[in-house]
């Protein structure tokens, strides 16, 4: 391990097959972090400022009118008795009563208990008519982007990218961040079916934000003496260094050096790069490239032979060389 002239730490990793790492399904695995995520459960809904309730007596229609949901063009608006931001409704008769961090049976029973000291025998019954207390986003490559909110109901990942209309033409529905808690889980959502976590058990839980990465952003770099330099988009499936190789026609006959093939790998958390060598020299080894699983933003960079980076030099020296003679030829007429 060193440190390169601008600071970034370099640790130089020969690939054998020990030292080939895992997967991304193989990761994902043994990621207490995605099984936390998909362990989640959904709980009973409990009330949060914003959210609007119905109270309806029966026999007293003239003291709790019924709610109504008015809808338009553009908008539903609801009408009703609303959680205010400190948790309190507002109810006739009685007053203030808390509602925030109850469910809706235990507010019925509550309202039930408090509208009997001042009614006979009050036949009611309380529903939520708008929920509008806990909210989550959808962003990114989405068709409609924006917040969102849950109910009783539960919302999984692949409901919540319903609801924002989907992914777009741009976005990758294989890479999507959640960001939980101050925390952002990048979610290669292959990896994660191939593994067994399916994505309609990943809940999705207030305040949390889903973004859709763009196509644009899952690319690996082929460089240096390969058939083809080119940057290829990820497949949905995942690619191997072998995959990558052939996408860019094999290593150059005439100028690759076999023994010298290199993935760049940069983790921005760590500010930290890993660069992995592979000695292609032996056919043999070949098996190592299609085991090496590509990650976005990998490169590959493919070193010339000593022969080939002399004719290089050689080239430059060469012209300039003339150039030199012609001139000293010219003073000396």
């Amino acid at each position: 391990m060193y440190k390169t002239d601008l600071g970034t730490t370099v640790n130089v990793i020969p690939l054998n097959q020990n030292t080939i790492p895992l997967g991304i399904q193989s990761n994902i695995n043994n990621l207490a972090q995605y099984r936390v995520l998909f362990d989640t459960q959904q709980h009973i809904y409990r009330m949060s400022p914003g959210d609007i309730l119905s109270i309806q007596l029966w026999n007293y229609p003239e003291i709790a009118p019924p709610s109504t949901t008015i809808s338009s063009d553009q908008t539903a608006q609801a009408y009703g008795y609303p959680v205010d931001q400190e948790g309190y409704i507002q109810l006739p008769l009685i007053g203030q009563y808390k509602a925030e961090g109850k469910t809706l049976s235990q507010i019925n029973k509550d309202v039930k208990h408090l509208f009997s000291r001042y009614l006979k025998n009050p036949d009611v019954l309380v529903r939520v008519v708008s929920y509008q207390g806990k909210r989550y986003s959808v962003q990114g490559n989405v068709t409609k982007g924006g917040q969102y909110y849950l109910s009783d109901q539960p919302v999984s990942l692949y409901a919540a990218l319903g609801m924002a209309g989907g992914v777009t033409a741009t976005g990758d529905s294989t890479s999507i961040s959640l960001v939980r808690n101050g925390q952002t889980y990048n979610l290669n959502t292959v990896a994660l079916e191939k593994a067994g976590f399916s994505l309609n058990q990943l809940l999705i839980q207030p305040n949390d934000t889903v973004y859709v990465n763009t196509k644009a952003d899952n690319k690996i770099y082929l460089m240096g003496e390969a058939g083809k330099n080119q940057a290829l988009p990820m497949r949905d499936q995942g690619m191997s260094l072998a995959d990558v190789i052939g996408e860019g026609l094999g290593l150059d006959p005439g100028s690759a050096n076999s023994s010298k093939v290199y993935v760049v790998r940069t983790d921005p958390k760590q500010r930290s790069t890993a660069i992995y060598h592979l000695n292609l020299s032996n056919i043999g080894d070949f098996g190592l490239a299609t085991q090496f699983a590509m990650q976005r933003n990998d490169i590959v960079y493919i070193d010339a032979t000593g022969l080939t980076r002399w004719q290089r030099v050689v080239n430059q020296i060469i012209p300039f060389s003339s150039t030199l003679y012609t001139l000293q030829q010219l003073g000396k007429d």
